[in-house]
Parts: structure tokens; C-alpha cells; sequence
């Protein structure tokens, strides 16, 4: 009788030393450097959280709504003088993050606000379509 198991070891062997993992990892490039976001909703509303880490500046950021979109990208810069990296996590550069929303937005009221690495945007339901604006982030002390 043939042993059910044979061959099953070789198969595990081609899936963990990376044979899988390059045939697959076309669609997971780039996931990594993106940027990191929670998105809450109520009755009328949406908050989007945003995790920027690195940003100096709030004139830095840029949000961008159109229609049922939401486009947020920035800058990220971290300076350490003459060290090298020996183990790097997070990533530094220019980032662009899109985010479907569930339904159509005010442009005349929402509202942005950045503190300690954390953009906050608040959006109300409705927006007309085929129209987009650029918006002001207010940055809190």
C-alpha cells in the first residue's frame, strides 16, 4: 500500500524555500511601503487615520478627494547622521495611498488635522459628482 504521505515533504520544501513565494510576489510588491491607514465609519461620516511617521512639515502632506476617492501622499525622511542601516522596518521616501471610500463626500466639509505622526480626515456623506478639491490640513500644537 502506497503511503499517503510520500511526496508531501518535497512539496512543503519547494513552498517554504521561496519557489511559491516568487511566483506570488508580483502581487504584494509595493504593500510594504505603503502607507498604513484605519477607516471608520457612522451614519453620515468617515474618519480616515493615517500613520505618518517622519513628516516634518504638514505643508508636506497632500490630500486630494474626488468623488468616492481619497488620496493622501507625502514625504518621508528620517536622518541619522553617519549610521547605516542594519535592520530596516519602515521605509523612507515619497508614499501615495488611494482610498476607495464607501460613498460620495462633502468637498466643503471636511476636515483635515495632523499631530505626532497622525493625520487625521474627517469626511461628511454626499459630495457631487465629477468634482474634486484640494484640502487644508491644520496642524495642532
Amino acid at each position: 500500500m502506497d503511503n499517503y504521505f510520500d511526496g508531501w515533504d518535497s512539496l512543503f520544501k519547494k513552498f517554504f524555500d521561496g519557489e511559491v513565494e516568487e511566483k506570488f510576489s508580483q502581487y504584494f510588491k509595493g504593500t510594504e511601503n505603503q502607507l498604513r491607514m484605519n477607516l471608520y465609519e457612522s451614519k453620515d461620516e468617515l474618519m480616515c487615520l493615517f500613520l505618518l511617521p517622519g513628516v516634518k512639515k504638514v505643508e508636506d502632506i497632500r490630500l486630494i478627494v474626488n468623488e468616492k476617492m481619497l488620496e493622501v501622499s507625502c514625504d518621508i525622511r528620517f536622518k541619522e547622521g553617519e549610521f547605516r542601516v542594519i535592520q530596516e522596518e519602515f521605509k523612507e521616501g515619497s508614499f501615495t495611498r488611494v482610498v476607495n471610500l464607501p460613498f460620495s463626500v462633502k468637498t466643503d466639509q471636511i476636515n483635515a488635522s495632523y499631530k505626532k505622526g497622525l493625520l487625521a480626515v474627517r469626511l461628511v456623506r454626499l459630495m457631487p459628482i465629477g468634482s474634486s478639491q484640494s484640502i487644508l490640513i491644520k496642524e495642532e500644537e
